[in-house]
This record gives structure tokens, sequence and C-alpha cells, in this order.
């Protein structure tokens, strides 16, 4: 039972950006290094996209 537990421990996740604990069964995104659970993921693509943000009429040109 004690190395159950201990194997339990060692397998939890966390936020990158929030810190929070990821649960066993919570659906979370893995990408470029970063775990992101559900509420920090409009922020992560934020970031993540900011290189292709654009605004209409202001568009760059190549």
């Amino acid at each position: 039972m004690l190395y159950a537990e201990s194997r339990r421990r060692r397998h939890s996740l966390r936020c990158t950006l929030c810190g929070r604990e990821i649960t066993l069964g919570e659906e979370y995104w893995a990408c470029n290094g970063s775990r992101v659970c559900r509420a920090c993921l409009p922020d992560f693509a934020r970031q993540e996209l900011s290189p292709c943000h654009e605004i209409h009429g202001k568009e760059a040109s190549l």
C-alpha cells in the first residue's frame, strides 16, 4: 500500500501556467514542453499564437 501511495504521488502533474494539480482522469494539453489545464488553455493559446496575430486592415506586408 505504501508503494502504491508513493507511486501515485510521483505521477502528479501540475499546470505549467497556474501550478494547479491536474488530477487523474482530468484532461490537459501538452505542447512545447508545457502542460496546461483547461482553465489556462485560452491564455496559453493566446501566448503560443501571438506571432500569428493580425489586425484586419493592418496586416503585415510580405
